[in-house]
């Protein structure tokens, strides 16, 4: 069940806050947003844009900014009929970034927003950190949004793995609700044939829920992420379905892997699992 759901703002929320509040109004869950207080005096998270923060001297402005957006977040939720709070951002417990991925621990989503359009993610990011340490599953808003939730098309990315496995099990409530579910491998995992009797058996267990589902092979040499966001994108997918981190973290931040792509690159919604 998806009924408690974190909404993570920092910078960007213009396209997180609507989308938050459609996906909560379209499966009846209740929200609770955050913006994690960066202390720039202690500078807990280490991060360059911190301390070029505090040397400006734009604490206030972005202290200012964060209740503003709090205030509104909530304003707009109830405006919506969404159940929704925002934590107290003076709090002098507040959570702070490195507190964020075990915070959303207790919560059945997170939804956060893409750092920044066309760029990979970096370690000191809180979309990866909170999908690579929370143990819940992340939806991550493309900044480009700007439609509310849907999940009439939804695309699943099938490769066999334990990460794929997961998220479809945690995605399963939006799956249900779809018109059309396509479970697709991609590159060398259709070249796999217990990832593709695997994937077939999964499309059929939707199917017998109703839903309009299959399983599609989606052949190619590239990047396997590069070819699912490259078919969601022609198929007109609402949303797409994959596991994350299948390599650790650090190692993707260094040399790349899907999940670095998909969090970079997507134009449309991602349901990640780790």
């Amino acid at each position: 069940m998806l009924k408690d759901i974190l909404v993570v703002l920092e910078e960007t929320d213009r396209a997180a806050i609507p989308y938050a509040i459609s996906f909560a109004k379209r499966v009846q869950a209740r929200l609770t947003a955050l913006w994690p207080r960066r202390d720039l005096t202690l500078l807990s998270d280490g991060s360059l844009e911190a301390r070029h923060a505090a040397m400006r001297g734009d604490r206030e402005a972005r202290d200012a900014k964060a209740r503003a957006t709090l205030e509104s977040f909530v304003a707009q939720a109830r405006a919506a009929g969404v159940d929704a709070e925002a934590l107290d951002y003076d709090d002098p417990h507040a959570v702070q970034p490195v507190d964020a991925p075990a915070f959303a621990r207790g919560f059945d989503l997170t939804v956060v927003e893409q750092v920044e359009p066309g760029r990979a993610p970096g370690l000191n990011d809180l979309p990866g950190a909170i999908l690579a340490e929370s143990g819940r599953p992340v939806v991550l808003v493309p900044g480009i949004q700007r439609e509310g939730a849907r999940f009439d098309r939804i695309v699943a990315a099938w490769d066999g793995s334990q990460a794929a496995a997961r998220a479809i099990g945690d995605a399963a409530p939006l799956l249900a609700l779809a018109k059309h579910v396509e479970i697709v491998a991609a590159n060398a995992a259709v070249l796999s044939q217990p990832v593709v009797n695997s994937g077939e058996r999964i499309a059929r267990r939707f199917a017998r829920l109703g839903v309009d589902a299959s399983f599609k092979r989606l052949p190619g040499d590239g990047d396997p992420a590069n070819l699912l966001l490259s078919y969601a994108a022609d198929s007109g997918a609402d949303m797409i379905v994959a596991g994350g981190y299948g390599h650790s973290r650090l190692r993707e931040a260094l040399i790349g892997g899907v999940t670095r792509t998909l969090i970079g690159s997507a134009t449309a919604p991602l349901f990640l699992s780790h």
